[in-house]
């Protein structure tokens, strides 16, 4: 069971993470965060379950976990005005990789668009979520799944997955000090990106996997007809590669299955 008196005292952060509801067991975060009215959340406020029955990933995808090993859980921000939301979940993304590097020692690299891979394999995943009154937005919503300590997964993705311990050589991590670390250095990040620091972008494309090579690339389970380089990502968070034609094509949503060369895929 996550230990919330041990978390917050770990937790420095001025107002991320300080409103924190936790819940044994639910079928989403996400899903119960977006069906609340807005006057019932406040920006900042994270909430973890440690057991999600239908926890939500990308493209409508089940995140899967194995209740007590790891970290699921979501982030309310209520920015107050327009932003970049995908550049604002690359940043979120960044932060994560790096508070992974700093636990592990390891050398994960974020996945446009959603994910941090270490080699071939997903150790985290984020999918972010907005709800609007009429024009205004009321909300994000982070969705987050870490795996922490989980070192069995199911045979659907026994090959795709991997986690922090796994990357320590089995050391079991402290779920409550990870959080808090993740939070207390996702705070400065947040108030970067919200302020439009564009030299995240450089931090962001510099922990890019495929950043600068050329590469061949699947978009929506059709393979390119060339090989294309990856350029990262622009000030909106979306994905540029040059072209063998040296034409700059921008994705925006699409799903993208990158190959670092005829043996090497990092996919989805």
């Amino acid at each position: 069971m996550f230990n919330v008196a041990q978390f917050e005292r770990y937790l420095k952060t001025g107002w991320l993470g300080r409103r924190f509801w936790y819940l044994k067991k639910m079928d989403s975060t996400n899903r119960y965060l977006q069906s609340l009215p807005g006057n019932r959340l406040c920006h900042g406020l994270v909430c973890l379950a440690d057991e999600q029955t239908h926890g939500k990933g990308q493209m409508g995808r089940d995140w899967l976990s194995d209740p007590g090993d790891n970290l699921t859980f979501s982030i309310v921000i209520k920015p107050g005005h327009t932003v970049q939301l995908q550049f604002l979940a690359m940043t979120t993304m960044l932060a994560l990789q790096k508070t992974m590097i700093a636990a592990t020692g390891g050398k994960p690299l974020l996945k446009w668009p959603n994910d941090v891979v270490c080699g071939e394999k997903k150790a985290a995943g984020i999918l972010t979520e907005s709800r609007y009154n009429g024009q205004k937005l009321d909300r994000l919503v982070f969705g987050i799944g870490v795996n922490i300590n989980q070192v069995r997964f199911p045979k659907s993705i026994r090959d795709k997955a991997i986690s922090l311990s796994e990357m320590c050589h089995g050391k079991e991590l402290e779920r409550e000090l990870f959080l808090a670390m993740y939070l207390n250095r996702l705070e400065l990040s947040l108030a970067r990106a919200m302020d439009g620091e564009q030299e995240l972008l450089l931090s962001v494309n510099k922990n890019l996997a495929g950043y600068g090579k050329w590469v061949s690339v699947v978009v929506n389970d059709q393979p390119m007809d060339t090989p294309v380089k990856i350029l990262g990502v622009n000030e909106f968070g979306h994905l540029m590669v040059l072209t063998a034609e040296d034409d700059v094509r921008i994705f925006k949503k699409e799903r993208i299955q990158i190959i670092a060369d005829s043996a090497h895929m990092i996919s989805s």
